[in-house]
C-alpha cells in the first residue's frame, strides 16, 4: 500500500511539472462586425505569446497574486514559491471581412500588450473542455478579450466590443481557436460564424466605404 502511494505521489509530481503554457500560441477564429444594417462574416488571426515562471521569480514588487480560481487575490508568500503562475500575454490581431467569393479585406490590426493585471498561479490538474483554466477578461480600446485553456496545448479566445476603423467603429464577435505552435488546430466555435454569406458582403462594405469617402471619376 506505501509503495503503492509513493508511486502515485511521483506520477502526480511528473503530471505537475509536464504542465507548461508558455511559448507561442496561434489564433484563428470566425464572427461578424456590423455597422449599421450590415452584418459581414469575418476572419480573425493572430498570435500570442504567453509567459510564464515560477512564484519565487517573480519581481520583488509583485506582492499579490490570483490563485488557481482566478478570482482571489492572496499573498505571493503564502504560497508554495516552487509553484509556476502566468505572469504575462501578449497578442497580436488582424481582422479579416470576408465573404464567399473569397474576398479578404483586412480592416482592423493592433497589438494588445499584457493582459494579466497579476501573476495566476496554475491549476492543480490539466485544464478540460468542461472544466476550462479561464483568464479573467481584459478591455482595452473597447474591446474585451477572455482566454480559455481547455487543455495543454489548446483552448479559445473571446472578442468581443467595438474596433475602430476607416468606416468608423464596427461591432465585433467573435470565437477564436487558440493552440499552441507545432499542435494540431482545434476547431472553431459555431456560435458566432453567422454573418452576409454571399458575395454582397464585401460589396456592402465598399458601400460603407462610400458613405464614408468621396470617390472621384478620373
Amino acid at each position: 500500500m506505501k509503495k503503492f502511494l509513493l508511486l502515485l505521489m511521483l506520477l502526480t509530481v511528473t503530471v505537475a511539472e509536464a504542465y507548461e503554457l508558455s511559448g507561442t500560441w496561434n489564433i484563428y477564429g470566425t464572427g461578424f462586425v456590423e455597422k449599421s444594417f450590415v452584418r459581414i462574416s469575418l476572419k480573425l488571426s493572430g498570435e500570442m505569446e504567453l509567459f510564464t515562471c515560477k512564484v519565487s521569480e517573480l519581481s520583488d514588487d509583485v506582492l499579490q497574486i490570483l490563485s488557481n480560481d482566478t478570482v482571489t487575490v492572496i499573498n505571493r508568500y503564502d504560497v508554495d514559491q516552487n509553484l509556476s503562475c502566468l505572469r504575462a500575454y501578449d497578442i497580436n490581431l488582424r481582422v479579416y471581412a470576408l465573404d464567399k467569393s473569397g474576398i479578404d479585406v483586412k480592416i482592423w490590426d493592433d497589438n494588445i500588450p499584457n493582459g494579466i493585471r497579476l501573476p495566476i498561479v496554475y491549476p492543480e490538474f490539466e485544464a478540460t473542455l468542461n472544466d476550462p483554466f479561464t483568464l479573467p477578461s481584459v478591455t482595452q480600446n473597447g474591446l474585451t478579450y477572455t482566454v480559455s485553456f481547455t487543455s495543454e496545448t489548446s483552448g479559445k479566445l473571446r472578442v468581443q466590443g467595438y474596433i475602430d476603423t476607416s468606416i468608423g467603429d464596427i461591432e465585433l464577435n467573435s470565437d477564436a481557436a487558440i493552440w499552441k505552435n507545432g499542435t494540431p488546430q482545434p476547431s472553431t466555435e459555431s456560435e458566432t460564424k453567422s454573418g452576409c454569406n454571399s458575395g454582397l458582403g464585401i460589396f456592402a462594405l465598399m458601400m460603407l466605404l462610400a458613405g464614408r469617402y468621396k470617390f472621384v471619376r478620373n
